[in-house]
């Protein structure tokens, strides 16, 4: 278990984080600068490069959820599972769902959480939890460089399109989809 001061700094710096993009949509909604600054002690400094390698790895994570939060309603919507065994699947960790859900759809296939494209989604959910549960000096060490987010955010997007092929929707990823999951001046090196 980790001390109160590492806890305490884990929670500022979310909590300060929370606050930049508070006032930032402050400022875009009310169209008014705010002068105001975050002074709370023992928030460690994030750099902008670590701030948006984070914030893209709990984006992520946040789309995994919400997608396969989506896939169970639609299990549940046509009949393919109870409402009842929705609402459990539901409440299961994320990545425990996201490798269930064929299973829950009746389909033959499985997913490999240690083999592309899916092993990214475990690692993502991974990296969530790491960022959620280790002390604050381990988070730099843990947070993986740009181009290695980049990569896992590439995988993520070939993974989210691949389920529906898994499922059945499609009978071949969506190159436009798969498209989105790259960027023009990262094509060659990610």
């Amino acid at each position: 278990m980790i001390n109160a001061q590492n806890r305490v700094a884990i929670w500022n710096a979310f909590f300060k984080n929370a606050w930049l993009e508070s006032k930032k949509l402050y400022e875009i909604t009310c169209e008014e600068k705010c002068t105001k600054d975050f002074n709370v002690a023992n928030t460690p400094e994030l750099s902008d490069d670590e701030y948006h390698r984070l914030f893209a790895i709990i984006q992520c994570y946040f789309a995994i959820e919400a997608r396969i939060n989506h896939l169970i309603d639609e299990l549940m919507e046509d009949k393919v599972i109870t409402k009842d065994l929705g609402e459990a699947a539901r409440r299961l960790p994320t990545k425990a769902k996201w490798f269930l859900i064929p299973t829950l759809a009746g389909k033959q296939n499985t997913l490999d959480s240690a083999s592309g494209p899916y092993q990214v989604i475990a690692q993502i959910c991974d990296l969530r939890n790491e960022f959620i549960h280790v002390n604050y000096p381990l988070l730099k060490k843990k947070l993986p460089s740009a181009k290695t987010i980049l990569s896992y955010f590439k995988r993520f997007v070939e993974a989210m399109e691949d389920m529906n092929v898994v499922l059945g929707r499609h009978d071949k990823p969506n190159q436009d989809i798969i498209s989105l999951g790259t960027f023009d001046n990262v094509k060659k090196s990610v």
